[in-house]
């Protein structure tokens, strides 16, 4: 009796590391659902405002009590409504990280080629007079 109540016990504590590493997985994941609401434009997980942070302690405590994703979701939309939500089809897409210092970088490349051909298409200086002045007729007054 004895050897199968240490082999049940072994069980369980071998079995808790996967429950409890599913509760952090699943916070982190509604954190990222969430828009803050000060200003919708960053999910609570990186944002720092005090409403946010106040957010994932929120989440964090109705997770720990066993409320359903779709439950805390829904908590968030009736107090500020569906833009609180994260819209998949609105998170910018990879290319849009890179594409504008593309573009900084051709418009500089640009700029440079042309300061270089105007530099060279500049008429030459007149040159220097290099004889003597001529004489000047004296002022008639």
């Amino acid at each position: 009796m004895r050897s199968r109540l240490r082999v049940l016990w072994c069980v369980i504590a071998a079995c808790l590391p996967a429950f409890a590493g599913a509760q952090p997985d699943r916070v982190a994941h509604l954190e990222n659902s969430v828009l803050a609401p000060c200003c919708y434009t960053e999910p609570v997980s990186r944002h720092q405002s005090e409403i946010a942070m106040k957010m994932r302690l929120e989440i964090a405590k109705w997770v720990e009590q066993g409320r359903s994703d779709e439950d805390i979701l829904a908590e968030y939309v009736a107090r500020y409504g569906a833009k609180v939500l994260v819209d998949p089809s609105t998170l910018p897409r990879p290319w849009s990280y890179w594409v504008p210092w593309v573009l900084v970088a051709l418009a500089s490349v640009g700029t440079g080629a042309l300061v270089l051909r105007l530099r060279r298409a500049a008429p030459a200086p007149a040159p220097a007079f290099a004889g003597p002045l001529p004489d000047l007729p004296p002022d008639e007054e």
